[in-house]
């Protein structure tokens, strides 16, 4: 059986193409997930249509600056807002009316805000931003006239955040292991199916079924190739990538990760024979993975919370692999907890995948019996 088992590390070690495949995704893909962008937008574009040109209106297009804004376009014509708008070129217009000042001692100050509303997400987050600005600029404003009239204005509430797990806040942590566990699902899915195909399409597999290998054995050596070299994989990009390169605060060890790691392998690997037992070449691979794999990231909660799905879908969210995964997953590595809490989902997380790898070996030995 070991020396079956070599046979499949060679080959994957022999393909140059899915080997360049796997570093890059265990190795830049996740940087550049970590590192490469933001989904909070930053330094937004915005033009100012200035009509008062006084020194409070000033003060006010002076609160527009990084990192919320980048540096506002000061403007004299509204015909150029409506064509900057129409060709992308900014997301914020800020008009400020001629008789800003005067209104503004009055009490009756008002200013127009156009969005570009194309992106929903981006332009709800950057009209936040300018709407905090101006809320700062008005109470600024009110706290100064109470000054003159020898009245001290506090805030009625005072908010004291205090972040768990991440103090930093830092966007890249979540990033960049979201970007790690879908990898994990995408080669643990494409690798076993690809060592099963490899064997069709070499022409290998009557030979097999002549020898005093049985079926059985085919597919547990199958399972154990793809499992050794993605959990050793997995365990390189934690120590070299999330460790060192990155400098991710992780608070599990590496034996707890691969634990869980080899528990979740058991899903994706019967997803992989059920891929096997449909595809009839190589590149047919590719394209039941995206099939598989496109539901599962919806479901997972990495790119779109659970909440902001309808109700019959997120139930759907209990039944995913990849979810039970992410949660436990994020759980050890960010917040530190202990493995006897996540008992439940790892339980629920081995029925899953003892139902898929049941599934999946069922279909694929009724593939490999046809022949």
């Amino acid at each position: 059986m070991w020396v079956l088992i070599k046979k499949e590390l060679l080959h994957i070690l022999r393909d140059k193409g899915l080997l360049i495949f796997i570093i890059y995704a265990f190795t830049l893909d996740i940087f550049l997930a970590a590192k490469g962008f933001q989904l909070i937008p930053e330094n937004v574009s915005i033009a100012v249509f200035d009509e008062d040109h006084s020194s409070e209106s000033r003060d006010l297009i002076s609160r527009l600056k990084p990192p919320a804004f980048g540096s506002p376009r000061l403007i004299n014509d509204r015909a150029e807002i409506n064509r900057m708008m129409n060709n992308s070129e900014v997301v914020l217009a800020l008009i400020i009316p001629s008789d800003f000042q005067k209104q503004l001692y009055r009490g009756s100050a008002t200013v127009q805000v156009l969005v570009d509303g194309t992106q929903s997400s981006a332009a709800y987050l950057s009209s936040a931003y300018l709407t905090r600005v101006l809320n700062d600029y008005s109470f600024e404003i009110v706290r100064r006239q109470a000054w003159r009239e020898g009245v001290r204005l506090y805030h009625p509430l005072e908010l004291k955040s205090r972040i768990f797990f991440n103090p930093e806040a830092r966007d890249d942590i979540y990033e960049g292991l979201n970007e790690f566990f879908m990898v994990i699902t995408l080669i643990g899915m494409i690798l076993p199916a690809a060592l099963l195909i490899r064997e069709r399409e070499y022409g290998t597999i009557e030979q097999i079924l002549i020898s005093p290998l049985s079926i059985r054995r085919l597919i547990l050596v199958k399972m154990a190739g793809g499992m050794i070299f993605l959990l050793t994989v997995i365990g390189l990009s934690y120590i070299f990538v999330l460790r060192l390169w990155l400098d991710f605060p992780l608070k599990a060890g590496l034996l707890e990760f691969l634990l869980t790691s080899f528990i979740y392998t058991i899903s994706t690997t019967g997803l992989a024979f059920i891929i096997a037992s449909i595809a009839r070449r190589f590149s047919q691979i590719g394209m039941l993975t995206i099939v598989i794999f496109a539901p599962m990231l919806l479901l997972s909660g990495g790119w779109v919370p659970p909440e902001a799905l309808p109700d019959w879908l997120r139930a759907a969210t209990r039944v995913s692999p990849l979810k039970q995964f992410m949660d436990i997953g994020l759980s050890i590595l960010i917040r530190g907890a202990d493995m006897e809490l996540l008992i439940p989902k790892m339980l629920k997380l081995i029925l899953i995948g003892g139902i898929l790898m049941g599934a999946g070996v069922l279909l694929y030995r009724r593939r490999v019996l046809r022949y």
